[in-house]
């Protein structure tokens, strides 16, 4: 569907009389789709909300913006999401903080990419079925084993883990060689079954819970274990583009994003239920109800939670050449009134 937008061939006087505000009005008509990124896994329950339950399109009708139509589109790593984004095929990319902060460093000046909302703050766990690792330090020496996350050297599984090594050895590459990518379902499958190269797993909900609920994997450590406590874990972000030619859509968008927030929080059984049906999800939903409920294993906040602590590491290592003073420098204006961190 083409965006009604008016010609941008626009000439002489006109051209002049739009910059000046002559003409009343915005010259130029604002999006009428939007098109979300997401990953796998129960982080994303805000945009399921927001998409069962048309938050943005009631919003847009509401502003005088027509009829808007919201699509979403599944990625398996912060790597493709990023590539999404900077790529034009998507509006709004869910990915983890760490990716965030790369594509923030990478369109500094240019695109200027930040967060338009957190998400969640989820520990991500480090799983795995070989009996010999019971600890990080477990890993070194072991030649027939592969820690599996999203996007190697990408995504926030793999930056925690740098950040684990660091913490362990002031070597944070120290265990890059031994991780893959791969999709978090395919990596559960792998752990599950056994016998394959592939014995850990930076995982997150749900395919954390199935591999610890079976009996056959035991957790190594937790990302809240490296950072000392609760940190966000994955955010909304967008192209400054994108919020400057659609502000009234890119309002409805991050309010709709509150809204789910908000009514996931207040509604943590129905909640559970939406991911269910939405997902279409072969898990009990006595168990998706257990992860959505319990706030130390799955929660649903806007505040921006010791991401500066990703942003220094990543600093540190090079990874990102800009440093950020606070973490106001990468989210977007709309979140300014948070106690973020």
């Amino acid at each position: 569907m083409k965006e009604r937008r008016a010609s941008a061939f626009v000439v002489g006087g006109t051209l002049a009389a739009i910059a000046t505000g002559a003409l009343g009005g915005s010259a130029l008509a604002e999006a009428d789709k939007v098109r979300f990124a997401q990953q796998f896994g129960l982080l994303y329950l805000p945009m399921h909300v927001v998409v069962d339950k048309k938050l943005v399109e009631a919003c847009a009708k509401d502003a005088g913006l027509g009829d808007v139509k919201v699509t979403m589109h599944r990625f398996s790593g912060g790597a493709a999401v990023n590539q999404a984004l900077i790529s034009g095929n998507v509006d709004f990319a869910a990915g983890g903080i760490g990716p965030l902060l790369k594509l923030w460093n990478k369109t500094k000046g240019r695109l200027n990419v930040k967060a338009m909302t957190t998400l969640a703050a989820m520990p991500l766990k480090l799983n795995s079925n070989d009996a010999r690792v019971k600890k990080l330090e477990d890993y070194v020496g072991l030649t027939d084993h592969k820690i599996a996350t999203p996007s190697v050297k990408v995504s926030i599984q793999a930056v925690v883990l740098q950040m684990a090594a660091k913490k362990k050895w002031g070597k944070p590459f120290k265990l890059d060689p031994m991780t893959v990518s791969m999709k978090h379902p395919s990596a559960a499958a792998a752990l599950l079954a056994g016998g394959q190269t592939v014995k850990s797993h930076f995982a997150t909900l749900p395919t954390s819970f199935q591999e610890l609920a079976s009996g056959k994997v035991h957790n190594v450590l937790t990302s809240y274990d490296v950072l000392g406590g609760e940190h966000s874990t994955v955010a909304m972000y967008n192209t400054e583009r994108w919020k400057k030619e659609n502000p009234k859509l890119y309002a409805c968008v991050w309010k709709s994003y509150r809204t789910a927030i908000e009514w996931i929080n207040g509604n943590k059984k129905e909640a559970a239920a939406l991911f269910h049906r939405f997902t279409k999800s072969k898990l009990k939903l006595e168990d998706i109800e257990k992860m959505v409920g319990d706030k130390n294993e799955m929660h649903y906040a806007l505040e921006p939670k010791r991401t500066m602590q990703f942003a220094e590491f990543l600093h540190s290592i090079g990874a990102i050449k800009n440093k950020p003073e606070s973490w106001k420098d990468y989210y977007w204006e709309n979140n300014h009134d948070l106690n973020g961190s």
